[in-house]
């Protein structure tokens, strides 16, 4: 029923806005139908998450939830974009808008989005992927509301221009619910600890359990967004590992009854293993505050590693500046980098402007990425595709024999065009990108001396 609703309610606000010719109305439309499809790629994802543990996927697939909530914080961030650009045109060609038409059409947004937001509420508060959802229809709803007392003021008020920046105050909204989600979602994919939990204090409850001499090597992540895993080191005296089911179980209970953990992985040593990764050693230390170290160690440990990274590391390094590089200008300058975009004469029309305004900021997502080495695998295979269709673009053009301006790092079209040195640049470009994909992901890296091998794979408790 869900999906219904926002399939028809974009469908009468579009032709509303159309009519009415107003920008407010249209936008409302696109973010609507953007929740079309939060609300299918949720349910889609929903029935995958159901699958069980498999040889390959041994946690199963409930993650599936989080690349869902992505997939959604993507199609709104176009969507908002959309509207910001919508919105700055109309501010500069101010036209008539039909107050009592949006009003009539922004009344059948808010019976909609409130009737979905009612049918997604009670699911919202365990599932990140459904609260995503809710987010789009509750933020829907908040927005047909603006649109019509929009309408109302048009009626009364010639204030055409009071349309296009209520466009942007909802595109405004739609990027801040779309933060919330991504910030929790990334969180998750990071394996970071769970908010609100504190693992100092696991240690030191577990550690006042009878049978117990000590706790070390803590770990605990959500496997999803309703469910948290953990896993810890257990010191008990010399004893039968039969001896052992009774605290065991006694643990599982407290920990999820009292810290809401559901899967919980515990191993059983006589004393404590002192030799594992930095975690463990600054978990097993004593004295002096946990993670700390002087200064001066610290600092040179610090540059020491810095040292010691391989050259693919700083050929990605590289890469991510030229990314943010390549970013800036066409930030600054949409509508020439969209000229640019245009004189390709590669996309329709109908992409020219969205491309324009989307792919610099993909440029700049890519370049933080490949900085921090944050998500490598999907980060370098994205840079590889972009690098791989810039020089394809680049080859097409000289075939066709077209001499314009790339616009890779300036919208400026002064001088003449260097298209050989454009291949050769972009060539280079692509020959980096192949290798730090060879050797960060192909399993051609050897080694990072900078890197630790938990960060590589799951370690085993």
């Amino acid at each position: 029923m869900t999906l219904g609703l926002n399939l028809l309610i974009p469908a009468v606000q579009i032709a509303g806005g159309i009519q009415a010719r107003s920008m407010a109305l249209i936008s409302d439309a696109a973010h609507n139908f953007s929740d079309f499809t939060a609300v299918l790629i949720a349910y889609l994802a929903n029935r995958i998450g159901r699958k069980g543990a498999s040889a390959e996927n041994t946690f199963g697939y409930r993650r599936a939830e989080i690349l869902a909530a992505i997939v959604n914080v993507a199609l709104l961030v176009g969507a908002a974009a959309y509207i910001v650009y919508e919105a700055m045109d109309r501010l500069r060609h101010t036209e008539a808008v039909s107050g009592g038409l949006v009003v009539l059409i922004g009344s059948v947004g808010i019976l909609g989005n409130g009737l979905s937001a009612l049918l997604l509420h009670r699911d919202a508060g365990h599932n990140l992927n459904v609260r995503g959802a809710f987010l789009h229809m509750l933020g829907d709803l908040l927005t047909s509301v603006v649109v019509v007392l929009n309408g109302l003021v048009l009626m009364f008020k010639p204030w055409y221009w009071l349309d296009p920046i209520l466009s942007v105050l909802i595109a405004l909204f739609i990027l801040k619910n779309c933060w919330a989600i991504l910030k929790e979602a990334t969180r998750i994919l990071m394996n970071a600890t769970p908010s609100g939990l504190d693992i100092a204090r696991i240690k030191t409850f577990l550690e006042q359990i009878p049978g117990i001499s000590g706790v070390h090597y803590l770990h605990a992540w959500n496997l999803c967004s309703s469910s948290v895993a953990f896993s810890c080191h257990v010191v008990v005296p010399d004893q039968q590992l039969s001896d052992i089911d009774a605290l065991a179980e006694r643990i599982r209970h407290q920990l999820r009854h009292r810290f809401g953990i559901d899967h919980p992985v515990l191993q059983f040593e006589t004393k404590p293993c002192g030799e594992g990764s930095l975690l463990c050693r600054v978990s097993c230390s004593t004295g002096g505050a946990v993670g700390t170290e002087p200064g001066t160690l610290a600092e040179k440990r610090r540059r020491a590693s810095l040292l010691r990274k391989p050259l693919h590391f700083w050929v990605r390094v590289t890469l991510g500046v030229i990314f943010l590089a390549a970013s800036v200008d066409k930030i600054l300058h949409p509508a020439a980098f969209a000229q640019a975009v245009f004189n390709y004469q590669i996309l329709p029309d109908s992409l020219i402007n969205i491309t324009a305004l989307v792919l610099p900021w993909l440029e700049v997502v890519l370049g933080v990425l490949l900085i921090a080495g944050w998500w490598l695998p999907g980060a370098l295979t994205l840079t590889n595709a972009f690098l791989i269709a810039f020089c394809g673009a680049a080859v097409y053009n000289v075939a066709r024999g077209l001499d314009i301006h790339c616009g890779c790092f300036t919208t400026s079209t002064e001088g003449s065009p260097a298209t050989t040195w454009y291949l050769l640049r972009d060539g280079i470009f692509l020959l980096m990108g192949a290798y730090v994909f060879y050797r960060e992901i192909m399993g051609g890296s050897g080694g990072d001396p900078g890197r630790s091998s938990h960060a590589l794979k799951p370690h085993s408790a």
